[in-house]
């Protein structure tokens, strides 16, 4: 049944009167479905259509009084058409991978990339294939096909390559890139450093320096549930805990300590003791996902 909402009035046979009586609503409506984008058409060829169906219009006299009422509510739908045309073309798109999540995804371009958790990678779809540019929070890993420059901009800095298999860590004030095959540029405040397989390149105090002889395997081993870590701060090895497992974790007394090992992301008490253990820490779950972690009493 035809109802209020989903009629269709026709611009052809409508009066003054019924145009009057429409709410503003019902008179963009109307406009707006008179004018849609035809499919497979361009934005230039769509404003030509919608321009010719403004001049041919034919309605009842008086037609100098009713112009008014179409010239008006034309150029609102003109606006609307204009506008969703826009976000069409610069439509962005969000590829997050949540907590105790791991995300795959293919870009336009062919190249993968894996998504940790508690991550997000966002890009231009309508300028990708010209402009290969996207941004990162948090880690990734990369697989780019050969091109056009792909650049990962993160809150620290870019990542610079033109075809390589690459993991970036880019969270809080830390960004650690590693590269696998191929080279990569990073550039982080004015300080640049070009990294070749086996190599890693990381900001430590403000200060970008370079690392080689790194294990591949072990560069991106997150895919696989399997991360390792050398000198890194304490509290950000429970935090990646907490993104793998999707738990909450409640730490005092661990300031400045750094922890340098493995672990799987499994089995939750596992990992606890993989990391507590050596560390002389003590932790206690509660409510199945709260867990509360200090040192050991002597």
């Amino acid at each position: 049944m035809e109802t209020e909402k989903n009629r269709h009035i026709d611009l052809q046979v409508i009066s003054k009167a019924h145009f009057d009586n429409l709410t503003t609503g019902e008179k963009i409506e109307t406009f707006v479905q008179a004018y849609r984008v035809p499919k497979n058409r361009s934005k230039a060829e769509a404003l030509h259509i919608l321009q010719s169906k403004i001049e041919h219009q034919q309605v009842e006299k008086p037609v100098r009084n009713l112009r008014v009422y179409w010239s008006a509510v034309a150029s609102i739908a003109l606006v609307a058409l204009l506008t969703t045309v826009y976000f069409f073309h610069s439509k962005s798109v969000q590829i997050v991978a949540g907590m105790g999540q791991h995300v795959e995804y293919t870009l336009p371009d062919g190249s993968d990339v894996a998504v940790n958790a508690g991550s997000k990678i966002s890009f231009s779809e309508s300028e990708f294939a010209k402009n290969r540019i996207l941004k990162l929070e948090g880690e990734a890993f990369f697989s780019v096909q050969k091109g056009n420059p792909f650049v990962v901009e993160t809150k620290q800095g870019k990542v610079e390559v033109l075809g390589t298999t690459f993991n970036v860590y880019s969270r809080n004030n830390e960004l650690n890139v590693a590269c696998l095959t191929g080279k990569v540029k990073v550039t982080v405040n004015g300080q640049n450093v070009i990294i070749e397989e086996g190599e890693k390149a990381e900001l430590i105090s403000g200060t970008l320096k370079k690392t080689t002889n790194i294990l591949t395997e072990k560069m991106a081993g997150w895919r696989s549930g399997e991360f390792h870590f050398e000198n890194m701060p304490l509290i950000s090895i429970f935090e990646e805990i907490e993104r793998q497992f999707n738990v909450r974790i409640t730490t005092t007394g661990l300031e400045n300590r750094y922890f340098t090992g493995d672990f799987s992301n499994k089995n939750l008490t596992e990992t606890l003791e993989t990391v507590c253990l050596p560390m002389k820490l003590d932790y206690e779950i509660t409510n199945g996902n709260q867990i509360g972690i200090k040192p050991k009493k002597e």
